[in-house]
């Protein structure tokens, strides 16, 4: 499923800038105002002004090759990145850092990149990506499931077996840059818990294991969403050349609890779509 349209949202930015916007029909610029996320999304930097090579560590400490993760494959072949057969996820980390040298891209920067002919990949369930996604974007998602999963009903959803195969089958050409967008990212910069009984919230909810099942199916040039479409939704506030998003944002929604809420804990509130 896709959505062709790129409209700029300038009123959503104006809204901001001018504290605009009442009664049902204000805007989410106003909405994010009022919640005082201008200065939260100002001042998070975005990947492009982190050092790469001092959030990965010191590059010199892996100049060796990266074993590929220990996993068992499925019937076609790919070890899954998530489910029965996967490896251990700080090994996948590490091969997709270290070995394949996967960039992270933030919101304007994966817009520029669908201007000039790639994709930005929508790996969510795909009910969400229905009432709303990033326009242009592609959805292959990575989870499936049933009425009972739609209906939000824990243990209902599972791994898209199909993944790789609808992928091909959307995008055929294993050169396409290809941005992966799951609901809010997970972290290729900050390094996977040791402690194994802490959450451990660089996995994300998608993009990074659907990468990494990518990689393995011979796409190369895979890049990474960094917040997902949740901060993609969140920067389109405050940046009047991104395309408005399609469809209503649930973190517009106080009760919803998305992690972009005022004084809201940013690993609070995720929901593993």
């Amino acid at each position: 499923m896709q959505h062709a349209t790129l409209a700029p949202c300038a009123a959503v930015a104006r809204a901001v800038q001018t504290g605009s916007g009442s009664g049902n029909s204000g805007t989410r610029g106003a909405h994010a105002s009022a919640r005082g996320l201008g200065r939260h999304a100002i001042s998070t930097p975005s990947p492009t002004h982190r050092s790469r090579c001092s959030s990965r560590g010191s590059l010199a400490t892996h100049a060796t090759k990266v074993a590929f993760p220990a996993g068992t494959p499925d019937a076609s072949g790919i070890v899954p990145g998530v489910g029965k057969g996967m490896p251990k996820w700080p090994e996948v980390w590490e091969w997709l850092n270290y070995e394949q040298n996967m960039e992270t891209l933030d919101s304007a920067e994966a817009v520029k990149l669908m201007k000039k002919g790639g994709v930005l990949l929508d790996v969510r369930f795909e009910p969400d990506y229905d009432k709303w996604s990033v326009p242009g974007s592609v959805s292959v998602p990575y989870v499936a499931g049933g009425v009972l999963a739609k209906l939000r009903l824990p243990g209902f959803k599972k791994k898209n077996a199909d993944f790789v195969a609808m992928v091909q089958a959307a995008i055929p050409d294993k050169k396409t840059k290809i941005v992966l967008a799951c609901i809010w990212g997970g972290s290729l910069v900050r390094a996977p818990p040791k402690n194994r009984g802490l959450t451990d919230d660089t996995k994300g909810a998608g993009s990074l294991p659907g990468a990494f099942e990518l990689y393995q199916a011979g796409y190369t040039n895979l890049f990474h969403l960094y917040g997902g479409v949740n901060q993609y939704y969140q920067d389109c506030a405050f940046d009047s050349d991104l395309p408005e998003g399609v469809g209503v944002w649930p973190g517009d929604i106080e009760w919803f609890g998305y992690r972009q809420f005022k004084q809201k804990d940013r690993l609070k509130g995720q929901r593993d779509d």
